[in-house]
């Protein structure tokens, strides 16, 4: 009896997948057994291997392709977790700003493989943001221009 089926059950990650496979850089504080529970319990992507498969997301700092990628909790970005731990402060160094909205505090969280459809989505939406971000550049451009 017990609490067995309460809630919803994780599917298990292979062992390889609990530690890092692509670092930049050695990480001499790394906590590997926090990692392992951190991956294992569903609060941070797995280190995947890299993906060629359609359905993959490109992590925006180490341009690999994965199944599914953490995403910043102040943004939405997403971030590979080798990349999240390689920006990670060391126990000596100070508190990280985001890498793409520059928030004080970084954080992430890992939501699980996203369907094809949410991906396309997200692509989309990207895609209108970059475009109305040259717009808007554009635009200034051009007023600047005027002005002198």
């Amino acid at each position: 009896m017990g609490n067995a089926g309460l809630g919803r059950q994780r599917p298990a990650v292979q062992e390889r997948l609990t530690r890092p496979q692509r670092l930049v850089r050695q990480l001499s504080d790394l906590d590997s057994g926090r990692l392992r529970r951190l991956i294992r319990s569903g609060d941070l992507a797995p280190c995947f291997d890299a993906d060629d498969d359609e359905r993959a997301v490109e992590c925006p700092i180490c341009f690999y392709f994965y199944p599914s990628l953490n995403q910043s909790k102040c943004c939405g970005k997403g971030i590979c977790t080798e990349c999240f731990l390689q920006l990670m402060p060391s126990k000596a160094s100070k508190a990280v700003h985001c890498p793409f909205c520059k928030t004080a505090t970084y954080a992430v969280e890992y939501c699980s493989a996203r369907t094809s459809s949410e991906n396309k989505l997200q692509q989309e939406e990207e895609q209108n943001t970059n475009e109305a971000k040259t717009r808007i550049r554009s635009k200034t451009h051009k007023t600047i221009e005027i002005q002198s």
